[in-house]
């Protein structure tokens, strides 16, 4: 299952080299903050989350459509605590609470403007699966869950075509959901991405 993700990565990939319409190449860092029920997992911002994807452009000019590839990682030292784990019994210790989050989404991006202008703002949603690993480390023990979530996101930005030569400054605020499966509560969270964009023909 782990393997499957990269797998249609490299398809995409190779299947597209030889594309003649105008593609877009974007890697991103992003810097998330947990909402809703997954802040009771993690409350600290998430400092390490890479992403980066492939556009093709359709023949209207100001739509794409392409893959995205995600990880996002977040861990939160919560102190000493005891925890109760049920069947599999209390523990005291010092806490601490991580997670994994690798995502493959479908990606839709409508530009604004041309996006030859120097300034094109636009919005993005994604849609796809993710394989997420929260872990629970209590002294010399550790807990763990994982799971395979459905995986949706929005985005709204801005394109900066002059200020990296050939390539492009993307800047963007985003939201992620993942809704709950298995053991894994509701997975949420709004980021700041900073990104260089290209385009190849």
């Amino acid at each position: 299952m782990k393997r499957i993700p990269i797998i249609l990565i490299l398809v995409l990939v190779f299947g597209t080299l030889e594309s003649k319409a105008q593609n877009a190449w974007e890697f991103d860092y992003q810097f998330s903050f947990p909402t809703g029920k997954f802040r009771d997992f993690t409350a600290d911002p998430g400092w390490l989350g890479l992403s980066g994807q492939w556009r093709r452009y359709a023949p209207n000019k100001q739509l794409s459509y392409g893959a995205a590839f995600s990880w996002f990682y977040f861990a939160d030292k919560q102190g000493r605590q005891t925890r109760d784990f049920g069947e599999n019994g209390t523990y005291t210790g010092f806490v601490t609470n991580f997670t994994n989050i690798y995502g493959l989404s479908g990606i839709l991006q409508y530009d604004f403007k041309r996006r030859s202008e120097k300034t094109v703002p636009f919005a993005r949603l994604g849609l796809g699966a993710a394989y997420q690993n929260q872990r629970t480390d209590i002294g010399l023990f550790a807990f763990e869950s994982d799971c395979v979530q459905f995986m949706t996101h929005v985005e709204t930005g801005l394109r900066f075509n002059e200020l990296l030569g050939q390539s492009a400054l993307v800047l963007a605020a985003t939201y992620h959901l993942l809704p709950s499966s298995g053991d894994l509560v509701p997975t949420q969270f709004v980021g700041i991405k900073i990104g260089i964009e290209s385009f190849t023909w």
